[in-house]
């Protein structure tokens, strides 16, 4: 079975934000928590230009998930393809999760009380369908798929540019 991968490319990324509202109309999120965030790096002087770049705080559906191992009721889990989820019925929302993410990816809802995080996408990938951060994406700056197959997509796209 294929392990779901969703890869950032910073250097197509104009930092146009279409990837949060794409994911809060998607999910139904309100106003507050982003479960995928976009960052401006600048703007910053390189030599004698001046250049702004964009990071992209999300989930990374790690392979070994710190938070998984951080909750203490077991609400968070890994399916076979590779997405990490947190069942909101177990989760007591005390945030041990939050604190073992790296990456700030995970979100606390005050108003049910649990914490949230990118689930994927995971019902339009069952029915055949990339996630909505990625579909809407005018750049192509996120890519969705199997994790080996965007690897070497990408690995061949760079040594293709340095072959120009």
């Amino acid at each position: 079975m294929a392990e779901y991968a969703l890869f950032f490319d910073a250097e197509r990324c104009v930092g146009c934000f279409t990837c949060e509202v794409a994911c809060k109309q998607e999910n139904n999120i309100p106003v507050g928590p982003r479960w995928i965030r976009m960052v401006q790096i600048g703007p910053r002087k390189k030599g004698v230009q001046i250049s702004t770049s964009f990071s992209l705080i999300r989930c990374r559906h790690c392979s070994n998930p710190p938070c998984k191992r951080a909750c203490p009721v077991k609400a968070i889990y890994r399916t076979e393809n590779g997405v990490v989820l947190i069942n909101q019925e177990l989760c007591t929302g005390c945030r041990a999760c939050m604190e073992a993410c790296p990456f700030g990816a995970l979100q606390y809802h005050a108003a049910k009380g649990t914490v949230e995080k990118c689930t994927l996408c995971i019902d339009r990938i069952i029915k055949g369908l990339i996630p909505s951060c990625a579909k809407h994406c005018p750049y192509h700056a996120l890519s969705f798929g199997d994790l080996n197959e965007i690897v070497f997509e990408r690995q061949a796209q760079k040594l293709n540019r340095l072959a120009d």
